[in-house]
Order: C-alpha cells, then sequence, then structure tokens
C-alpha cells in the first residue's frame, strides 16, 4: 500500500517536478540522535538509505538499528500550498516539487549547536524557502526553523511539515503506530493545567513494541494544527482542520496558516521533532528558536537556550 500510494504521488506531479543542485547530503549526529539533511532539504539521508531518523534513548551514540524513517517507504516532507502555487512539496522518497536552490551546507564549526546545517530551495517566481536544521550533541530532538520569503503576493499561505514514523520495523516488522494529538498529563478531559500540551501543539506517534516515541511540537506565534492521516495527506489543510484518524501505519503532520505573504516579506516557522524511548520520557522544550547565522549572533542564541524543558510525566 505504501509503495502505491507514494508511486500515485509521484504520478501526479511528475510533469512538474522540479530539478535540483546535486550534492551529497549531511549526516547530523550528536549523543542521541543521528540523521542527515537530503539535497531537497527532507531529513534522513534519502530514499531507502540510512539514516533515516535514528535515536539512542541510552545517550551514549550507539544507534540501535531502529529508524523512524527506514527501511520502509520513507515519507519525511515539507509542503507549501497558495493560491497561486497550488500544493508543492519535497519529499524524502525523491519526489520534489520545489527546487534546491543550495544544497545542504554544514554550518557547525560557526554555530553555537553542535549540529547545525542549513538547506535552501525555491518555486521560482513564487517563494523562496530556507530551513535551518540544529540541536546539540545531549539533546533527544532535532530543532528546525523554516524561513519563507514571497517573490510575489501569496494568499492562502499554508506550510506543513509531515512523517511517516516506523520505529518498529527493523526489529518487529511492524508498521502500526499508536498515534495521539496532544497532551493530558493528569487526563481530566481538557488542556489547560500544568505538564499539558495542546492539541495544536503537539502530535506524536509510538512503536507498539519498541515503544520508542517521536513527536511533532511547536507553539509559535504562527496560527498552527496538527493531524493524523491514514491516507497520508500531503496537504496543510488536512493537517490545519486537526484531523485525527487514530492508529496505524499513517502519518503524522503538523501545519502553520500563514495567511497573506506580500511580494519580498518572509514568516519564520519554527517547530521540532521530538524522540523519546516511550511517550512517558519525551522532553518538550520551550520554542525552538531560529539559529544565529554565526557566532557574531552568540549573544542572541544563548538567550534562546535560555528555553526550558517540560517532561512528560504519567
Amino acid at each position: 500500500m505504501k509503495k502505491f500510494l507514494v508511486l500515485m504521488c509521484g504520478m501526479l506531479f511528475i510533469l512538474g517536478a522540479a530539478s535540483s543542485v546535486s550534492a551529497a547530503p549531511i549526516i547530523m549526529e550528536g549523543d542521541y540522535v543521528r540523521t542527515a539533511v537530503s539535497d531537497d532539504g527532507t531529513l534522513g539521508y534519502g530514499g531507502y538509505t540510512e539514516p533515516g531518523i535514528k535515536h539512542d534513548p541510552t545517550g551514549t551514540g550507539t544507534f540501535p538499528v531502529d529508524d523512524y524513517l527506514t527501511p520502509g517507504t520513507p515519507w519525511e516532507i515539507f509542503s507549501v500550498e497558495s493560491d497561486q502555487t497550488g500544493l508543492r512539496y519535497n519529499n524524502n522518497s525523491g519526489y520534489d516539487y520545489i527546487s534546491t536552490s543550495s544544497a545542504p551546507v554544514d554550518g557547525s564549526a560557526t554555530s553555537i549547536y553542535d549540529n547545525f546545517v542549513s538547506w535552501e530551495g525555491a518555486l521560482s517566481g513564487y517563494f523562496t524557502i530556507a530551513t535551518d536544521t540544529y540541536f546539540m550533541d545531549g539533546d533527544e530532538r532535532i530543532n528546525m526553523s523554516t524561513t519563507i520569503t514571497a517573490e510575489q503576493d501569496l494568499t492562502n499561505l499554508n506550510f506543513l511539515r509531515s512523517l511517516d514514523p516506523d520505529p518498529d520495523v527493523y526489529t518487529y516488522s511492524s508498521y502500526y503506530t499508536v498515534n495521539g494529538r496532544g497532551y493530558d498529563a493528569n487526563t481530566d478531559g481538557d488542556f489547560d493545567d500544568p505538564g499539558d500540551l495542546a492539541p495544536e501543539d503537539w502530535v506524536h506517534a509510538e512503536g507498539t513494541s519498541t515503544g520508542l516515541t517521536i513527536g511533532l511540537y511547536s507553539d509559535s506565534d504562527v496560527t498552527h494544527n496538527t493531524g493524523i492521516s491514514s491516507g497520508w495527506s500531503s496537504d496543510p489543510d488536512f493537517y490545519l482542520a486537526g484531523t485525527d484518524n487514530g492508529n496505524g501505519d499513517y502519518t503524522i503532520g503538523i501545519a502553520f496558516d500563514i495567511g497573506t505573504l506580500g511580494i519580498g516579506e518572509s514568516v519564520a516557522i519554527d517547530y521540532a521533532y521530538i524522540m523519546g524511548d516511550s511517550l512517558a520520557t519525551v522532553d518538550i522544550p520551550g520554542d525552538p528558536v531560529p539559529e544565529p547565522a554565526t557566532m557574531l549572533l552568540l549573544g542572541s542564541g544563548l538567550m534562546g537556550l535560555a528555553g526550558f524543558r517540560r517532561k512528560f510525566k504519567k
């Protein structure tokens, strides 16, 4: 089913597929997280090649065979939609409809973060898009900051990040995950208490056998919402509606309703993939902050590091 869906999606857009700058993906590795930024700006080395998104809960850098993104049909995407462009997305599986302007660049040597990679792309005449991916060696998360700049007036502009998580494939040959939106710490039916996470801010998938959990999180000022898709939707509107298809071999995603962006205007969106050896041990940071481009901005970067961390407690 997975291969069929990806093939169909590719055929729908193949005539308009964008060309990309060709360069080797850049691997990022800390004590807990090993991943890569691909040529097309998605996470994972690309296709079926490891690493996809790996997590070592022990923090010793001894990454197990389990991988959130491979060896199933890799699905880690970002998409942009507007009245002027229609739906355009890049997928780790290789269906890319937003051109790469600048192949991934490793900026770790000049960053306050141990791991920092930047990528730039464009839909010519409509918008440019750039994503900074960054984390400290001791983080169990992957921070991301995406900036979209309009090259003409764009209306009903939305952005999506989405993943098909497969933590149980290698060890248990299962694609099934237990999925959820939000976190109700004391199970009282609301999301207003300390330790709660609103459904629009957090969506997760947990391996039924390994327990390995990954989620998407943001408390950006840009209006956003999360969703769970049995049909592997790449449309931001699906996730903005808060659609929850439940448990299964489904995608999780977080989408942002940008609205109108005038020519020359930019919007920055901060979000993160966050991991744990179970849902109960996932650590949620405060706002992921935009990465300073060089050490000249060290002061503002250190201020961002002061963001708090909230830990799930069951």
